[in-house]
Order: structure tokens, then C-alpha cells, then sequence
């Protein structure tokens, strides 16, 4: 007979989270904001931090999620997508930025940027909706139009698995990363600061 198999320990033994401070709410700056964590194990095995951020006197809230598998190393990921597999997972962390050369489109990180988790098919559809959205905004101009609707095809083919294409996503700080079922059509590119 064998020895008992141990028990692993629970997200919450295996990560311990300090204490949080009290801290004034950024909007009313009289209320203070109350912080919820949540240490969750996505089904492939992924552990992430949700973040709850809520002010106890206004109505000021902000969520946030924190993959735990990053090791936070500054760097370039570059995806090369042959097959149509849209299912490639995407960390982008609020400092990195997103890039489709073939589609001449990038997504920079704004100044409330928080992390992002979704897969390629997910960033395509960004993609597609910012275009739609953008090309309402330059019907009367027809050079601009024109453009954006050549990036739209592209990303359509793409969207579709028709069209092969690189994701990059570069991080100069860290945080960001992909996880992908086929390491070959992956590159990393170490940043040093």
C-alpha cells in the first residue's frame, strides 16, 4: 500500500496576498476604496487574479485581471498564424501593444489600459469593430475610406482563416505574453532595458 497522495495547496495557500492599506478613492477623494481579490483557475489550468476595486462612498469602480503565470519579462511575441487557429491566447498587460502588420494595425495601450485576456479570434473582432466604427467616421473623406476599408478586407481574410498573418505583441516592460497549443508559429524576442 502506498504512501496518502498529499494535498495540494488551495490558489490561496500557494499565492498569500499581503494585507491591503486603506486607500482614498482617486474621483471623490473622500471615500475609500474597498478591494476584493478572487484567485481563480481558468480550465486550462491558467491562474489569474481578478481584481475589484470599488469606492465605499461613490460610484467610482475598476476591475482588473493578473495572469499569475507571467514571469513579467519585457518582450516581443511573435504569432504566426498559417492555419486558421484562432485560439492561441493573449495576455496583454496595460503596457503592451498589439500589432497585425498585414492589416498596417496596432492597438496601443491608453492611459487606464488594464489587462487584457482573450485569444487572436477575440483581438480580430476588436479589430473589425474599430474599423466598422472608423470607417462611419470617414464616409465623406475617400482616400481615408478607402484605406480602412482595404485594413477591414484584410482582417475579414483573416478572421476567416483565408489569409495567413503575424500577431505581435510587444512589451517593454513585461506582464504580456501568449500561450499557444503549437509552439512552433510562436518567436520570442527578449527586451533588455
Amino acid at each position: 500500500m502506498g504512501k496518502p497522495r498529499e494535498k495540494e495547496p488551495t490558489l490561496d495557500e500557494k499565492y498569500s496576498l499581503p494585507d491591503l492599506q486603506e486607500v482614498k478613492c482617486p474621483r471623490c477623494e473622500t471615500g475609500t476604496i474597498e478591494v476584493n481579490r478572487t484567485l481563480h483557475q481558468l480550465p486550462d489550468k491558467e491562474e489569474i487574479l481578478i481584481l475589484l476595486m470599488e469606492c465605499n462612498s461613490c460610484s467610482f469602480s475598476r476591475n482588473d485581471v493578473i495572469p499569475l503565470h507571467s514571469a513579467f519579462q519585457p518582450g516581443i511575441y511573435t504569432l504566426h498564424i498559417t492555419d486558421g487557429d484562432l485560439t492561441a491566447k493573449i495576455f496583454r498587460s496595460p503596457t503592451g501593444v498589439i500589432t497585425l502588420p498585414e492589416a498596417d494595425f496596432e492597438i496601443e495601450p491608453g492611459s487606464a489600459a488594464e489587462y487584457l485576456i482573450t485569444n487572436v479570434e477575440g483581438i480580430l473582432n476588436r479589430m473589425i469593430q474599430w474599423s466598422k466604427v472608423m470607417l462611419k467616421q470617414y464616409s465623406e473623406h475617400e482616400q481615408e475610406y478607402q484605406k480602412i476599408q482595404s485594413t477591414l478586407n484584410i482582417l475579414m481574410e483573416c478572421l476567416d482563416g483565408t489569409k495567413n498573418f503575424h500577431l505581435i505583441l510587444s512589451d517593454k516592460e513585461g506582464g504580456s505574453y501568449v500561450l499557444t497549443t503549437n509552439e512552433s508559429t510562436l518567436y520570442i524576442e527578449s527586451i533588455s532595458n
